[in-house]
């Protein structure tokens, strides 16, 4: 049976319908013969909801009648749903790519309430220095790219998702766009069809035009997708977000519209809920796995900010990319100080690797101390041993500078891919002082520097040339 508008302001719709019609929270309503969404986010009474404007073709009035649809969003899902891009509406935004017609869901009728883990511990070799060293990553693990706008979230993020699938045959590719432009979503769908990955990838796009209550339900949206492919197909999915934030904001967004009174930051008092409301989805198990990257824009570069400390506790490994970094031509702008990943143990990475990311941070953080007294009194004035730590810190920081595939186009540098095993030995060489001789510079934008003579190999070469 039908409702009726009997109030509205904003974006915000009230609604009575006989009590035996009632929906319930997050059902879809439509009016003007399907042409106008609306989603229920409150119930007021037996008979009344309040609901928000998803999208709307004309204006909507008081007496209105509304059709409560009995469900939430469909998602087409499954390998039939892949090569093509899909709207929050369940639409294919490339109808011609669409061959089969897909198995379509309701959001969040694919959650687990048996959630089990599997103890298997596999890790994904990016090929991106920074990450595989710092940062590893394990199949089911949950990255956070933080920085600030132009610090490069989105390259990153493009960087991986090409990288991981020359080494992976077996995944399928979700891409959730929330609030972000559409230029971005047409250069990837370009970049992925060019590099044939699109025949196993789905993109979910909700661009920053369109109305919050799109904004905020798309992210649920793909992450029904993708615990479909891990729990009914067997898959295991990487799962790209960009942007998070851009989530908690239409959620924010909604909250303010309804008329809830805001918590720190002006955030809405659900913010914590709203971000575990995702990220307690993400995960690997015996069906198989999700492996989430998500981007996260910081409102003034702000670490601190509460939707970044929200999201921190949800994940298990941060990336910061910091503007200092960017500043000194350093990209990716990392700033492994400000990173942490909770896969960094010597029990999962082995004493080689654990040891030498003790003592890379050990360093980095002695040269950030040593900044401002170099400023002050100059390079010269340090003792022997602080000279040789900022040293190895300047070729350590341009080491970990890598040329990508994604920006060739702009850089005219062919992208580097760095096997794990590469990037551990010539740290370890770094360490160790094997280059004190020569200019940091030669470290930067390379591969490996297992090709780049050392000190003590040069001495002997020039004894040769004697």
């Amino acid at each position: 049976m039908n409702g009726k508008i009997i109030n509205l302001w904003s974006d915000v719709i009230e609604i009575e319908f006989p009590k035996e019609n009632l929906p319930k929270v997050n059902y879809l309503l439509t009016l003007h013969n399907g042409k106008t969404y609306l989603l229920v986010k409150r119930i007021l009474n037996d008979t009344t909801v309040r609901a928000i404007i998803i999208y709307n073709e004309q204006e909507i009035a008081i007496d209105d009648n509304v059709v409560n649809l009995g469900r939430s969003f469909m998602v087409p899902v499954g390998h039939e749903s892949l090569n093509n891009i899909y709207s929050f509406k369940g639409e294919a935004l490339l109808p011609e790519n669409a061959y089969y017609e897909p198995t379509k869901v309701e959001m969040n009728s694919t959650i687990n309430p048996e959630r089990f883990l599997s103890k298997n511990v596999e890790f994904i070799e990016t090929g991106i220095k920074a990450i595989d060293f710092f940062i590893p990553i394990i199949k089911g693990y949950k990255l956070g790219i933080f920085g600030g706008a132009g610090v490069g979230k989105t390259v990153l993020m493009k960087e991986m998702i090409f990288n991981i699938n020359k080494r992976s045959e077996n995944t399928a590719n979700i891409f959730i766009g929330s609030g972000e432009r559409s230029r971005e979503a047409i250069e990837l769908y370009n970049e992925l069809n060019s590099s044939n990955l699109m025949d196993k990838s789905v993109m979910y796009i909700s661009k920053m035009n369109e109305s919050p209550g799109a904004r905020m339900s798309i992210v649920p949206i793909g992450v029904t997708a993708a615990e479909y492919l891990r729990d009914n197909e067997h898959q295991d999915v990487l799962l790209f977000i960009d942007n998070i934030y851009r989530f908690l904001q239409a959620e924010n967004e909604t909250s303010a519209t309804l008329g809830k009174r805001p918590s720190i930051g002006g955030y809405q008092s659900t913010l914590e809920s709203d971000v575990a409301s995702i990220e307690d989805r993400l995960y690997k198990n015996d069906n198989g796995s999700i492996t989430s990257f998500q981007t996260m824009f910081l409102p003034m570069d702000d670490l601190a900010d509460p939707s970044a400390v929200a999201a921190f506790n949800h994940l298990d490994g941060s990336m910061v990319l910091s503007r200092a970094q960017s500043a000194k031509n350093i990209f990716p702008a990392f700033d492994p100080l400000e990173s942490q990943s909770n896969s960094v143990s010597e029990e999962l990475l082995g004493k080689r690797h654990f040891d030498a990311i003790i003592e890379t941070k050990r360093i980095l953080k002695a040269y950030k101390d040593l900044e401002d007294v170099i400023l002050i009194l100059g390079f010269d004035e340090l003792d022997e041993e602080s000279k040789n730590t900022v040293k190895k810190a300047l070729q350590l920081e341009n080491f970990f500078t890598q040329n990508f595939f994604m920006t060739e186009h702009f850089t005219k540098s062919p992208g580097v891919f760095v096997p794990l095993q590469d990037t551990i030995e010539s740290v370890i060489r770094i360490l160790e002082g094997k280059y004190l001789k020569q200019s940091p510079e030669i470290f930067q934008y390379i591969g490996s520097n297992l090709d780049i003579p050392t000190d003590e190999e040069l001495e002997e070469m020039s004894k040769i040339k004697e």
